[in-house]
């Protein structure tokens, strides 16, 4: 005993046998597979296949041919007896995660990225001869939402088993699947639709702020939920919920949750019961239990899943979710730099409070966690601090199944691969040693660029940690690079700094492997995309524009302009390179196309010393507040170039930042607007308003104001310019805002939106 069971040697002829059972599932038999091949990349050589029979090959490897119940559908046992590996484990994945466990560890094998395998050679392949572990998952499902890990046979490898992986029948299968068509999150809008019932029965969507919400405004997400109290709901979504259940009677769970918006029904029956439950929560559970009994009386196997999310976070008082229900616990409004437990964050002190409510109530608790920065997938995003502190967090509360989301639309966000390994791992095994798997990884996957890419690594998460232990701030998901939290911790000149590593890591590799400088380069996108947008936008998030800015001198001024352009040139090349990096989540008419949109408009712009005015601002360089919701930009044939800036609520929701323009100083200036409104039948009040406000001014903060009547506008429904005010820029903190016009004495609005093409600046005096 002690010694080595030897399974493949270099040079010598293969007297090891895979051995499957004679019914061997798909994923053991491509366990088999993988197991074979990945042997003859290590050793040279290919051992043979074959199916159990009477009597068993003296050396052999055998696949599956026992199970233990209590190792589960991914669990496994490797022994080492009479001169045998036994890989005792589940048809289902058990035998295949007990493969990729004898392929890492005893062979070295690492799956760093979907395109980066490391395969070492080695002279053999082999194992202890007293070989005897037993692994079972700490979490039932593990979900690593990255993108690269949307690739099944990578998650496979990586032991990643949830939805986003797309797993087939060779990997196992997909245990978590939920119907076709509806998904796991916001699913109501699919189960009773305004397209169906907004106007026949506007009391099936709640009544918030005195208003139904049965106009879903393009959107249904952002602008629509339902009267959960209401009978006829109930009985049209358990309908729809056993139908798209019968359709698909494979999968093992059904959504059914609420919209992503706060406007939950306040009709006095639904506010009845979220006053006696002492949360928004009773409403949603006590309408998910009741649809989730008439599931199980049909399909006893079935769950349903819903969110404790935002509004619905807090646990009831009374009611609890039924055994076929999985509520699913948010961490959206967390901050990431420190850990659940480390953190003196209100949101993740109320969020600790919530699990341990939800963990006591339920054997079934699914967590939904966050772990991008969603404004700015680039972001370095330093939140080492949190990773596997909140992991083994959510493991001792009860946590069965995990959802880690990170940078899902694009590769190479702020060190996404390594952070979807870590997490990869750690939802594996939370007490997997931090400091081993990092020097894993950054050697493996960076060569020997490792030490220069681990020294910016650690450094912006030691900063992120100092800096808001210090000054009593968060990480949270939606901070942009040019933050005034990211850039105080991530300083312009830590940037350039790392800029000066990711150069010396690029240099180390020129002589190995190309997929080293690869890594190398892709990863340095953080760093040059934070530098960009930073001198894309001013210190504060103001635009600032491709021209010279009033402290520069114009040389300062070139030189700006020229880095940033080189900039531009450098990451729009690694973009088609890589083919799928994305720089914001969302969807294409949001902040990625905008960006890019604004990358390709300064490369097109010559380059200016001279400080000039903005005399024109067409739609897209305005800010919209709550688009979807508040806001959104529409195709209309009307306007100078085909789109216009649609406002459904009052007051300050189209904003322009004064510091996007550069005015000469001490002169004054007029701004104009060119403008139209849909009124509504009846009404004589207020149409347009808009004004320029400066929060930095002392005493009165609105630098003008603009109202406009009814019985003042010819036709609203025309574009028309309309003369705002005059005004002399002092601040750059000063902004334009417009909405539509105030509501009239009965509190009635006279408009449902307005429209706005463009605004103007004119120097007057």
């Amino acid at each position: 005993m002690g010694g080595d069971l030897i399974l493949a040697e270099r040079g010598k002829a293969a007297d090891c046998t895979i051995v499957l059972p004679v019914a061997a599932s798909a994923s053991q038999r491509y366990a088999a597979e993988e197991l074979r091949d990945y042997t003859e990349r290590l050793t040279g050589t290919r051992l043979p296949i074959e199916v159990a029979g009477a009597q068993l090959p003296e050396h052999a490897i055998l696949l599956g041919l026992r199970n233990d119940p209590d190792l589960g559908e991914d669990g496994f046992r490797l022994k080492v007896a009479n001169g045998q590996l036994e890989v005792v484990g589940s048809s289902v994945r058990g035998t295949l995660y007990g493969v990729y466990e004898l392929l890492e560890r005893f062979g070295g094998c690492r799956w760093y990225a979907s395109w980066h395998t490391v395969v070492p050679t080695r002279d053999r392949l082999a194992v202890p001869d007293d070989l005897d572990d037993v692994q079972k998952p700490a979490f039932l499902c593990r979900d690593v939402h990255f993108w690269d890990m949307f690739k099944a046979d990578f998650a496979a490898r990586n032991r990643a088993n949830g939805i986003s992986h797309h797993v087939q029948a060779r990997h196992g299968g997909n245990t978590w699947r939920y119907v076709k068509g509806l998904g796991n999150c916001h699913t109501l809008q699919y189960l009773l639709t305004t397209k169906e019932y907004g106007v026949s029965h506007p009391e099936y969507f709640a009544l918030h702020d005195g208003k139904r919400t049965n106009d879903d405004r393009g959107h249904a997400d952002f602008n629509v939920q339902l009267c959960l109290t209401h009978p006829d709901v109930l009985r049209i979504v358990t309908s729809n919920v056993l139908d798209r259940i019968r359709r698909d009677p494979t999968a093992k769970f059904v959504g059914i949750s609420q919209n992503d918006n706060q406007k939950y029904c306040q009709c006095p029956a639904c506010a009845a019961v979220d006053a006696e439950e002492g949360s928004h929560a009773g409403t949603l559970v006590r309408f998910v239990n009741a649809v989730a009994e008439a599931v199980e009386r049909e399909y006893p196997d079935k769950y349903v899943e819903t969110l404790a999310y935002q509004y619905t976070r807090h646990l009831p008082k009374k009611t609890r979710p039924r055994r076929n229900v999985m509520p699913c616990l948010c961490s959206i409004e967390c901050e990431f730099s420190r850990s659940m437990t480390e953190s003196l964050c209100p949101d993740n002190a109320a969020f600790r409070k919530d699990i341990v409510d939800w963990g006591g109530a339920t054997d079934f608790l699914y967590v939904w966690d966050y772990v991008t920065d969603f404004a700015c997938y680039p972001h370095i995003f330093p939140n080492l601090g949190s990773l596997q502190k909140n992991v083994q967090f959510f493991r001792d509360h009860g946590v069965k199944n995990l959802f880690e989301q990170g940078a899902c639309q694009g590769r190479h966000a702020g060190f996404a691969e390594l952070k979807a390994w870590l997490l990869a791992k750690w939802l594996w095994n939370p007490d997997l040693p931090q400091e081993p798997l990092l020097d894993d990884f950054f050697v493996g996957y960076y060569g020997k660029g490792a030490p220069y890419v681990r020294r910016v690594f650690d450094a912006a998460n030691r900063r992120i940690l100092d800096y808001n232990v210090t000054s009593n701030r968060v990480l949270k998901i939606y901070q942009k690079a040019w933050h005034e939290d990211c850039m105080n911790a991530l300083p312009d000149a830590f940037l350039e700094e790392a800029q000066g590593l990711f150069a010396q890591a690029e240099d180390a590799v020129k002589d190995e492997p190309p997929v080293y400088s690869y890594n190398v380069r892709m990863s340095a996108f953080s760093v040059d995309f934070m530098l960009a947008e930073r001198l894309r936008w001013g210190r504060s998030g103001k635009v600032v524009d491709f021209v010279r800015q009033a402290a520069e001198t114009p040389e300062q001024a070139r030189a700006r302009q020229e880095r940033l352009r080189a900039l531009i040139v450098s990451l729009q090349a690694r973009m088609k390179e890589a083919g799928d990096i994305r720089l914001v989540s969302g969807n294409v008419r949001d902040g990625h196309t905008q960006v890019t949109n604004a990358w390709q408009a300064i490369l097109s712009q010559p380059v200016s010393t001279e400080a000039v005015p903005t005399g024109w601002v067409e739609e897209i360089g305005l800010s919209t507040l709550k688009p979807g919701e508040w806001t959104k930009i529409v195709d209309d044939p009307a306007t100078g170039n085909g789109r216009a800036v649609q406002a459904f609520r009052r007051g300050w929701v189209i904003v322009f930042p004064m510091s996007k323009a550069v005015f000469r100083p001490g002169h004054r200036y007029a701004v104009h607007a060119r403008m139209r409104a849909d009124v509504l039948p009846g009404r004589t009040g207020n149409v347009f308003q808009a004004g320029i406000y400066d929060p930095d001014r002392k005493g009165r903060k609105d630098v003008l104001g603009f109202y406009r009547d009814l019985d003042q506008v010819a036709n609203p429904r025309d574009y028309v310019w309309y003369r705002l005010g005059e005004w002399r820029p002092e601040n750059a903190s000063e902004y334009l805002w417009i909405g539509n016009g105030q509501l009239d004495k009965n509190g009635q609005p006279t408009t449902d939106s307005v429209f706005v093409d463009a605004i103007r600046f004119e120097e007057v005096e």
